[in-house]
Parts: C-alpha cells; structure tokens; sequence
C-alpha cells in the first residue's frame, strides 16, 4: 500500500466533541475527525452525535470526512468486523455518502499495517476513500473532490433563449451557484452567495433596463418574477451566513425555478426583442 503524500499541515488543536479517543469538529463542507488508538472497539467509540452533523453536511451536497490517526492505529479483527458492519449500515443511503480521506503518518503506530484495513472498510461501504501521510494533502484531495462533484446546477446550451447579452449572464449564474455549492468553508460559500446575489441583482436589472427601452408590455408581470427570486435567493444567502445551507434549496431556485423562467418569461422577452430590431 503507498500513501498519498504532500507537504506537512498538521491539524490545529481546537476545542470539539469528545468521546474517550475520538475528537471532532465540523468546518465548512469537511467534517475533521481525530482517532487515537489503539482501538479495543472503535465502533463503541463514536459518539451517537456524528450522525446529526453528517445528515447536516450531507444537505450541502457532498461533503468530505478526513479522519486522522494519532498514537496507534491497531484495532483487533473483531473490532475491525464490527467497523465494517456499522460503515455499511451508516452509509446504506448513498445520498449521505462522504469522501473520507484517512491520514496515517509515518510515527503512528501499526499505521503501515492497518492503513488498508481501514481503508476497505470504508470501499466495502460504497464510500470513496484514500489514504494520506500527512493532512495537507489529504485536505487538497477532499477540497477537490467537493470542488468537481456534479450538480443540477450545471450550464447547458438548451438553456439558451436567443439573446447572446442574456444567455451569457444566465451562463455566468449558473457558474456562481455551482461555486457556492463547491465551496468547501463556510467563508468561502458566504464569498460565493454574496457573488451570487450581487451578480443576480445585476442580470435581473439589466433585464428591467431592456424590457423598460423595448416598451415591453409584460414588464410588470416579468419584474414581479424578478422580485419573487431575488427574495427567495436572499433568504438561501442569509442562511449561508448562519451555517444552514441547503444544497436541495439552491438546486431548486436555480434548477427548477428560475429555469423555468428562462423557459418561459425570458424566452419569450428575447422573441420580443429580435422583432422589434
């Protein structure tokens, strides 16, 4: 078994949940578990609360896991069976399925041997894993992993409605939703929604601006829509602020609603629009 290795990043010591020799903490979209061994039972270990964080992670879409070992890593073969059982079981459900990157420096103890026993735990989970040296490039390969998964929220020619000015702000949206939903801190998706809103504000005036000059005569139903989403995205960025986005509230303003007023509203104001040139 090779490990993944990078530069040295150990993980900064801060105040979590505490249970005998399992310490966590929830940053962002990775939930950060530290595991000191040995392990008579590992699975009697976890505290029954990681189960609330996870479902909360998972909400955001995918999250990562990066669990590093300290002290030793053994763990007897009746208590690997019993780890590997509760993997199985917790995981059953993959929409809740992590990426779990597993750091075993080279000074813990037993880490060599028992790094691909853990390590088929969790694959024989359905969950993809690898196993790291140091936590540096674990966090990188977790980052990455969230930064490339796919969403609902993806760009796509079909989208487009025929006006080149609109369709490549509709295109730019999308790309802005996608990097909340990638984002991997907390501050990184505050950075991103308030990107989202202000670029939002922005499509949406230039829209008004147009149908305004075109003497258009659905402004008022059109802008109306606008003020309905602009409140409704409002609403997910303040929820960011406070540490409770949803990622199935985004994908639903954005891949749902607000597509369906590409499809219709803003379809037919480009129409209007090529025949009044």
């Amino acid at each position: 078994m090779s490990f993944k290795t990078g530069s040295s990043d150990a993980i900064a010591t801060i105040p979590g949940k505490v249970h005998d020799q399992i310490e966590y903490r929830v940053r962002g979209r990775i939930l950060h578990t530290t595991a000191r061994g040995p392990f008579k039972e590992l699975v009697e270990e976890i505290p029954a609360t990681i189960n609330e964080f996870s479902q909360r992670l998972a909400r955001q879409g995918l999250w990562g896991q990066i669990v590093t070992f300290q002290q030793s890593a053994f763990m007897p073969p009746a208590a690997k069976q019993n780890f590997a059982n509760y993997l199985k079981l917790r995981y059953e459900n993959p929409e809740i399925r992590p990426v779990v990157a597993l750091v075993f420096a080279p000074d813990v103890e037993d880490g060599a041997l028992m790094a691909p026993e853990f390590l088929n735990c969790y694959l024989d989970a359905g969950v993809k894993s690898q196993v790291f040296e140091d936590y540096a490039s674990a966090r990188d390969w977790v980052e990455s992993e969230i930064h490339h998964f796919s969403t609902r929220i993806e760009w796509r020619d079909q989208y487009k409605i025929g006006d080149q000015a609109i369709d490549e702000q509709h295109r730019e949206l999308f790309k802005r939703a996608a990097y909340v939903l990638a984002a991997t801190s907390h501050e990184g998706q505050v950075i991103s929604a308030m990107r989202l809103l202000q670029y939002m504000r922005t499509h949406l005036s230039h829209e008004e601006e147009m149908m305004r000059r075109l003497h258009y005569p659905k402004l008022k139903v059109h802008t109306q829509e606008h003020l309905e989403m602009l409140a409704r995205l409002n609403i997910i960025s303040l929820r960011i602020a406070n540490e409770n986005l949803v990622k199935s509230d985004l994908e639903e303003l954005l891949g749902d609603w607000f597509l369906t007023h590409m499809e219709t509203a803003d379809t037919e104001l480009a129409r209007f629009a090529k025949a009044s040139r």
